[in-house]
């Protein structure tokens, strides 16, 4: 038994940029099927012509809409679903007293209340089946946080929450569901919301010494979605180089 998911088919969302885009590289490397989303239509059409002979298809997906939503649950339903990673994500830095509400929403909207309804339906196939892996991406902040996260924090400690219970319920139909929670990796949208000199002042304050690479999520989550993986459930795993556990 080794690492090898060969064959099985992999939803990933959020599967354009990021730890995302490393997940579908290394979950297709193992020799799955993967369908991953993204939003941006013209770069999914662009992905498709690229990766058409690499058993990888890319959907757009708008987790603010749940008719989007709906639309694309029932372009994937008739497919057999061995593993479901709810990856895609949005934050905003901003204090209580000041954040949108527009921006609460659309955080809460995509982090936690699509991939609840994500969830939902994809879980079903997996009940008939009695067959399962589905992981969330939470985050260091969905366990500790700080000042200016209240928006990305809620949405992460909830679906940290949402992890548990959902491990729960599917249990008894051999579906095991843990999240993972990332500390900080040098994607993108790291260096958009922090900044090439606050990354650097934060690598110090990791006893590693450093951010993770994207690869090295997408390998622990390998490991949680792969058939090595018979007994975690309702776990929530922190890779985070040690950071919170100072």
């Amino acid at each position: 038994m080794n690492l090898e998911i060969k064959n099985k088919n992999v939803v990933i969302t959020g599967g354009t940029k990021g730890i995302g885009a490393s997940m579908v590289k290394i979950f297709n490397s193992a020799g799955a099927n993967i369908i991953a989303t993204g939003t941006n239509s013209a770069e999914i059409k662009k992905l498709n012509l690229k990766n058409k002979k690499k058993k990888i298809t890319f959907y757009q997906l708008d987790l603010r809409s749940s008719t989007n939503i709906k639309i694309f649950i029932n372009q994937i339903k008739h497919n057999n679903i061995d593993i479901f990673i709810n990856n895609a994500g949005v934050n905003k830095i901003e204090a209580i007293d000041k954040i949108k509400l527009s921006d609460w929403d659309w955080i809460n909207n995509v982090n936690l209340r699509g991939p609840f309804i994500l969830m939902k339906e994809i879980s079903k196939i997996m009940k008939k089946n009695k067959y399962g892996k589905i992981l969330n991406v939470s985050s260091i902040f969905g366990v500790n946080s700080k000042e200016k996260r209240a928006a990305y924090s809620s949405s992460k400690w909830g679906l940290i929450g949402l992890t548990k219970a959902s491990a729960l319920d599917l249990a008894p139909y051999n579906v095991l569901v843990n999240s993972i929670s990332p500390g900080f990796v040098k994607t993108d949208l790291t260096k958009k919301i922090l900044g090439s000199a606050k990354m650097k002042s934060i690598a110090k304050s990791i006893p590693l010494n450093r951010l993770a690479n994207p690869d090295e999520i997408a390998f622990a989550s390998l490991f949680l979605c792969s058939d090595m993986n018979t007994y975690i459930t309702g776990q929530n795993i922190i890779v985070d180089g040690g950071f919170t556990s100072e």
